[in-house]
């Protein structure tokens, strides 16, 4: 027999590694990166208040998937809710290389794109061609917040009173969450203290202990008016602070057709609709909101 010529050996394909991370991991990755570069600015009393901020602000992003600009631009706004001291520009160069380290080349392409874009696409003041400032800082934002602009059905629109498509209006803006909430949780023990002194007062017949409630009752109200600032509607408060509470007091919407809402967004920032606007009866106060509503009756759906 003839000798067989010895067959090369297959060698096995090498298989490759599995460690690529999901997306949760790469998301909790973000929140760790922002936590990390906050603490460059000396900005929190403690870790604990680092990582709560950060993953608020990580919140703005999705946990399945890499964000968009769009996330991104809105992790910048709740941080500079949280910390107005910071530049506009250090707080997007914060989230945008929180988001390179985390995402890698997800994410390089937004990343590039935004260093390259001008001055107007931050949300700052620019030039108009007619020379005149613009502001866009609610542009930049949106006119509605993420969830809102979708329609939900047809209806009469709670401003305008017409027969319309409608979308949702949180109002209070979803950007402004992050800070009202913080704000809640540092005022829980003085709004049910507030709750516990009116009811006393109420039951209280002696005129003298009913004046010396009143006193500590106004020190109680000026300590919130510190806490959530002078324009804040403090009567829908929620009577005792707790998670669910807080997020019924934060979901609370109103029924508007498309127009309407974005009147109001460009009318008033997000923190005054969240502040003086928060209500229906509030908004129909506003001479500007109340005259848009009267025109928009007039057109045409």
């Amino acid at each position: 027999m003839g000798r067989r010529s010895k067959q090369p050996r297959q060698r096995p394909k090498p298989q490759p590694i599995l460690n690529e991370q999901t997306q949760e991991e790469k998301h909790d990755a973000f929140t760790r990166c922002i936590s990390d570069r906050l603490k460059v600015f000396d900005l929190c009393s403690g870790q604990d208040e680092y990582d709560s901020i950060s993953e608020a602000i990580a919140a703005m992003a999705p946990a399945d998937a890499p964000p968009t600009e769009k996330d991104l631009e809105n992790a910048m706004h709740v941080l500079l809710e949280f910390f107005d001291e910071v530049a506009d520009a250090d707080a997007r160069g914060l989230i945008f290389a929180a988001a390179l380290d985390a995402w890698g080349a997800c994410v390089a392409v937004i990343a590039t794109q935004v260093g390259n874009s001008d001055e107007g696409s931050d949300g700052c003041h620019r030039q108009t061609d007619a020379g005149e400032n613009e502001d866009t800082t609610d542009a930049s934002k949106g006119d509605e917040d993420a969830d809102d602009g979708d329609y939900i059905g047809e209806g009469e629109c709670e401003l305008c009173e017409r027969s319309i498509k409608l979308t949702r209006h949180h109002l209070i803006p979803k950007f402004t969450w992050p800070r009202v909430k913080k704000r809640l949780w540092n005022a829980a023990t003085t709004i049910e203290s507030l709750q516990s002194l009116s009811s006393q007062i109420n039951k209280t017949s002696n005129n003298q202990r009913r004046e010396e409630m009143k006193e500590k009752q106004q020190s109680l109200q000026d300590k919130l008016v510190k806490i959530f600032g002078p324009d804040m509607d403090l009567s829908g408060l929620p009577a005792t602070v707790s998670h669910d509470n807080i997020r019924a007091y934060l979901c609370q919407v109103c029924l508007l057709c498309r127009g309407c809402h974005s009147a109001i967004h460009r009318i008033h920032t997000e923190w005054e609709l969240a502040t003086e606007f928060n209500t229906m009866d509030r908004l129909l106060q506003c001479e500007e909101v109340m005259k848009y509503g009267k025109w928009a009756n007039k057109q045409r759906c």
